[in-house]
């Protein structure tokens, strides 16, 4: 680039900053013209407390924690135990989320390692949540924790752009389909655990009806707002103290052009030299080359009568694709809990349950064989593919989550099947589960063969569509059968 462009680029880049100086003063506005006033604007470029911040916003999610959130935490008092110890790190969650907006609500919306920061005591707590029900999968109460561990990443929605809404009711799907194993099983029960389900689900209900209201396209920022990172230290849950009053350090003078130039009495264009060595240092410019005189058109006239380029003149340089990480593959005893994770291409794995009480925990294997001899008292698959699988005998369930292609088979007796975000499923049944129940939610392509009296299966395919009607006032929902 010649001297003289670059010059004129220095003066589009002065006339277009001064343009937004000035709409910025503009902006700026009296006190009392709804705008912010100089007083809260100093306020927060000292990084004031969020604590104290209001709006529609922040009022709207006190109101939803002081109801359907304490009538959870209230409900999960009620049934105790674990429950009452997962719902502390809820509470936990929902009030380091509740910082957040606070923050949201007076700063501008910040970059990437900052919004991580601000995000980091929300995903504390939920990893908080999901432990307890991994830790916990022997507990009569299994069902009560995986319906909050599933339905809690709503509060994910803060980073869900530009529909945050429909994510949240999402969660609450996933969090309905444990809700109502709760209800199923403690309905004739304990009323006080029917409650506590339907409690929960209402609470991740209402926070999707604030979601779409008050952060339609996403958390709402204040675009006139200070520094979100100044205020997140004075915030009461962040561990840092508050900045020393007097706002932020001015900025950098601007260096002088033309400083140090004596070769030239032209003023001096920006040094680009130092923008393409920072870009080197990033590996940015490695793959570009030096252009050859005769493929430059203002020196070959004759170039520029044709748009497309020659072939071969165009070097793409070098191409780089990241590593990816492989977990080792695991097999071992933990606890009461076999890890079965990262298998893949093994077809000789089996394992020996010495107790009831041990469950197996089947995780991101692919192409591989599992199979489980004797009793045990739960199986989980998640997130595999082509595996297949044989049990035994279980004492309460076989769940088989966010899978694809997989086959199980049962050759003793299982009570309960669960099937959940599964895509292609192949269920073998002995002639012992003639009384099983198979549970299934957002999956597709399951069949299940049944052993009949001669050895062999006959297969049987899982509805997956259903039709919903009005009958007689209330709502009747039938598979849909497909002839032909």
């Amino acid at each position: 680039m010649s001297e003289a462009a670059l010059a004129n680029l220095v003066k589009r880049l002065e006339a277009a900053t001064q343009r937004l100086e000035e709409a910025a003063t503009r902006n700026r506005g009296p006190e009392g013209s709804g705008l912010q006033s100089p007083s809260s604007s100093a306020g927060q470029s000292t990084g004031g407390s969020p604590s104290g911040a209001s709006g529609p916003a922040v009022s709207a999610f006190e109101d939803l924690a002081a109801g359907p959130l304490s009538a959870y935490v209230a409900a999960s008092a009620g049934v105790g135990g674990l429950v009452h110890e997962q719902a502390k790190a809820v509470q936990q969650a929902l009030t380091a989320q509740k910082t957040l907006i606070q923050i949201a609500a007076t700063s501008k919306k910040p970059d990437g390692p900052v919004l991580q920061d601000l995000l980091k005591p929300t995903q504390m707590a939920i990893m908080q949540i999901t432990e307890l029900r991994e830790k916990n999968r022997p507990s009569p109460l299994y069902n009560h924790l995986s319906t909050v561990s599933e339905g809690i990443p709503a509060l994910g929605w803060v980073v869900v752009e530009p529909t945050p809404g429909p994510f949240v009711g999402e969660m609450r799907d996933s969090a309905q389909f444990w809700a109502n194993r709760v209800i199923k099983d403690q309905k004739d029960k304990e009323p006080s655990h029917v409650e506590w389900a339907k409690s929960f689900v209402t609470l991740l209900t209402e926070l999707q009806t604030y979601v779409k209201k008050h952060h339609t396209t996403g958390l709402a920022w204040n675009p006139r707002g200070g520094d979100a990172k100044s205020a997140a230290a004075s915030a009461p849950t962040a561990t840092s103290s508050a900045p020393p009053a007097g706002g932020p350090p001015p900025p950098p003078p601007t260096p002088a052009v033309g400083v140090g130039s004596t070769s030239s009495s032209k003023p001096a264009g920006p040094d680009t030299g130092a923008l393409f060595s920072q870009l080197n240092k990033e590996g940015l410019t490695g793959g570009l080359r030096k252009v050859d005189k005769s493929e430059m058109t203002h020196k070959n006239p004759e170039l520029r009568t044709g748009s497309v380029v020659k072939a071969g003149v165009i070097d793409k340089g070098p191409t780089f694709k990241a590593p990816v990480a492989k977990a080792p593959p695991k097999l071992q005893l933990d606890g009461s809990k076999w890890a079965i994770e990262n298998q893949v291409n093994n077809n000789e794995i089996t394992v020996t349950p010495s107790e009831f009480r041990q469950v197996a925990y089947i995780y991101n294997c692919q192409n591989s064989t599992i199979q489980i001899k004797g009793k045990i008292n739960a199986v989980t698959m998640d997130n595999c593919k082509k595996v297949g699988l044989v049990v035994d005998s279980a004492v309460s369930t076989v769940d088989v989550v966010n899978c694809k292609s997989v086959q199980v088979q049962i050759t003793g007796r299982v009570p309960t099947v669960v099937i959940d975000k599964t895509d292609g499923m192949q269920l073998y049944l002995s002639k012992e589960c003639a009384d099983i129940e198979i549970l299934t939610a957002k999956s597709s392509e399951m069949n299940v063969l049944v052993q009949g009296a001669d050895g062999e299966f006959a297969e049987k395919p899982i509805a997956e569509q259903f039709r919903t009607m009005f009958k007689d006032g209330a709502l009747v929902t039938m598979p849909v059968e497909h002839a032909g």
